[in-house]
């Protein structure tokens, strides 16, 4: 590829911004020391010699041969990969990646890389998310072009970091440190790298998120007083009792609300603790000072719920209510955007689509943004810019400590749900083995008192290792209890069709409801007593505290099976840990000291949020400091180097509001 090829597949106007595509992720690729009875899917990495290789074709194109390593020869075998027969052939040692399947009894290839490869010194191979078009070895070759040659345009080149920070920290020149990030000689040197632009991008990250703030608090508005009777009234009218902790969330945001600057709230609580009730009654006060909402959720699961639960909860009230997604027809689309426009609409619920340049409003006087952590800084400033002095709130099931939410969230005001709305919740979490009887014993027990099931499976397709394969325990669960009794979900079926499955399975109709993880987020079905996750090890902590989330909500007794097979130590002691602890925060932590153990991180947040190289939970004390410097910064805004800083970081992103 040509250097504009490459600047059109990536998006950018100068050659060197491609230097900025970081890894999504490092590879330890480490000699490991020889297993001689290794379980079906672990990791091994051995020097060896190929030898009686041989070309095979049955459905896929194979390759098989055997590994002289010095304990051994091991059978193995290459899929679908057969660029690496003349790497093969050469008759030389080289660096396989293996992966051991116990129903062929071989050892599956996953890479292969010379002895004298920057991969095979180091140990450590940079895994790349690359753009259509652009090809590993490509990128890879454009990376030595640019970064090694003596003609290198990044020779000399000036970080927009202020210097007085540089000097503070002993930061590496950005030039050496792109090269330790895409080559890294060793773990030392790759840390050395990154900490470069973990540090940039966190300061960018605060010194955003503090001009957000602060734009914020400089919004003047007309203060529109709320009918207190009337949400008292409404509250009353619930057919249950809210919490003490929702009581003083309701009051704090309907103050909020009353107040002439903008609001800028954290609704946060653990899974069940009841935060929507609390959203539905921000927009009900909302409503009643003559102001539109919308209500922003990261799934169209989630959002549907939430659209079909409020139709219900204000039926009586007068609001009108609208749904949109990325799957709403042409002709709805085009009603929706003039029934905004001329305020016909009181409440939008929604998905990303809301974000959309054609999506304006009104009177929007409130965005509420559930899971905010699926949320980017931007794209919160993109919903706020929709409306005159909107207001925020924000809400998150992910518990984590109060200084960690006040450095993602720039010291906003948090409101916390501590208490779950039917008292503690009572959910029983065991540790079992696929062939454990609890598994079938437990399922009928549940389909005898009409009760539903949830089932959870890593992957859609999983080749062989049915365990992790949804479809695969999808037939098995049809062949043990009947077509009649489950149903299959996952996110390639049809969004219609998807609503026809949950329906099914609220109403009882279909209780076994077998699925991959998009029932993670938010789905409420009272009556679901049971929790069966497969592979539980796949999973981290946060995932599992969350699914464990969809059963026992009405506050009877519901049980979770984490199945999982294997023998890994670390894994054992993460799902029992998992197993004798219900609190969301106590799970957290748990999962902040455990996480990360044994790899370099640069995990890539591409999805999920702005950050691509920094982890929130992983550098936070570099966020502590980031947040620091960049009070700092806005402190002495004409500060020259400040005022660079600054400059970049605005032509980056300019979100914050003006």
């Amino acid at each position: 590829m040509n250097i504009n090829e490459f600047k059109e597949a990536f998006h950018v106007t100068t050659t060197e911004e491609i230097l900025y595509n970081f890894p999504s992720r490092y590879e330890n690729i480490k000699v490991t020391p020889f297993c001689l009875n290794p379980v079906d899917g672990q990791k091994l990495v051995y020097k060896g010699l190929p030898s009686k290789i041989q070309r095979i074709y049955r459905g896929n194109s194979m390759i098989r041969f055997n590994l002289s390593t010095s304990n051994r020869n091991l059978p193995c075998l290459i899929i679908n990969q057969l660029f690496y027969l003349n790497k093969l052939i050469k008759n030389e040692e080289l660096l396989f990646v293996l992966y051991y399947s116990a129903t062929r009894h071989v050892y599956v290839v996953n890479s292969i890389y010379d002895l004298d490869s920057t991969a095979a010194i180091s140990g450590i191979k940079p895994i790349y998310s690359l753009p259509k078009g652009v090809s590993n070895s490509q990128f890879v070759s454009y990376l030595k072009r640019e970064l090694f040659s003596p003609f290198s345009k990044m020779i000399g080149y000036r970080s927009t970091i202020p210097n007085k920070y540089i000097a503070k920290y002993h930061l590496l020149d950005e030039y050496t440190s792109l090269k330790y990030v895409h080559f890294p000689m060793d773990g030392e040197t790759l840390k050395k790298g990154l900490r470069v632009f973990k540090y940039k991008e966190a300061l960018e990250y605060c010194v955003n998120a503090l001009l957000i703030k602060k734009s914020a608090n400089e919004i003047k508005r007309q203060a529109i007083p709320i009918d207190h009777k009337k949400i008292n009234a409404f509250v009353a009218n619930l057919p249950y009792k809210l919490t003490k902790d929702q009581n003083s969330a309701v009051k704090d945001i309907i103050l909020d609300l009353e107040k002439d600057h903008v609001m800028y709230r954290l609704l946060q609580g653990d899974v069940g603790t009841g935060k929507t009730i609390v959203s539905f009654l921000a927009c009900y006060g909302n409503f009643l000072r003559h102001k539109q909402t919308v209500y922003v959720a990261p799934t169209y699961e989630l959002a549907r719920q939430h659209f079909e639960n409020a139709k219900k909860i204000f039926k009586d009230v007068g609001i009108n209510i609208a749904f949109l997604s990325g799957n709403t027809s042409s002709k709805e689309k085009t009603q929706i955007t003039l029934d905004l426009s001329n305020n016909k609409i009181d409440l939008l619920f929604s998905t990303h689509a809301s974000l959309s340049d054609y999506i304006n409003f009104s009177q929007l006087g409130l965005v509420i943004i559930d899971e905010q952590q699926l949320f980017g800084v931007d794209q919160r400033a993109r919903l706020l810019r929709k409306g005159q002095g909107a207001d925020l709130l924000m809400m998150s099931a992910t518990p984590i400590p109060r200084t960690l939410s006040q450095i993602i969230n720039a010291d906003i005001d948090v409101s916390l749900l501590e208490t779950f709305p039917q008292g503690i919740r009572n959910v029983k979490t065991l540790l079992v083995r696929s062939t454990d009887t609890i598994i079938d014993k437990a399922i009928k027990k549940a389909l005898a008192v009409g009760r539903q099931v949830f089932v959870v499976a890593p992957k859609i397709e999983t080749g062989n290792n049915k365990s992790s394969n949804v479809n695969a325990i999808f037939d098995d669960m049809v062949l043990r209890y009947g077509q009649d009794k489950c149903q299959l979900l996952h996110g390639k079926i049809k969004k219609e069709v998807q609503d026809q499955i949950y329906q099914a399975f609220l109403s009882g109709e279909k209780p076994i409801l077998v699925s991959t993880t998009v029932i993670e987020v938010g789905i409420d079905v009272s009556k679901a007593c049971l929790l069966i996750v497969y592979d539980a090890n796949y999973f981290g902590l946060s995932t599992l505290h969350q699914l464990r989330g969809r059963i026992g909500r009405s506050g009877d007794f519901a049980l979770a099976l984490m199945v999982y097979d294997g023998e890994d130590k670390n894994s054992i002691k993460k799902l029992q840990f998992l197993c004798d602890n219900l609190d969301g925060l106590a799970i957290a932590q748990f999962d902040m000291e455990q996480r990360g153990t044994g790899t370099y991180g640069g995990e890539n947040q591409s999805g999920k949020s702005e950050l691509k190289v920094c982890d929130f939970v992983k550098d936070i004390e570099m966020f502590k400091l980031a947040k620091k410097d960049a009070a700092e910064i806005l402190d002495n805004p004409n500060d020259k180097e400040n005022k660079i800083f600054l400059d970049s970081v605005i032509k980056k992103n300019p979100t914050y509001l003006v």
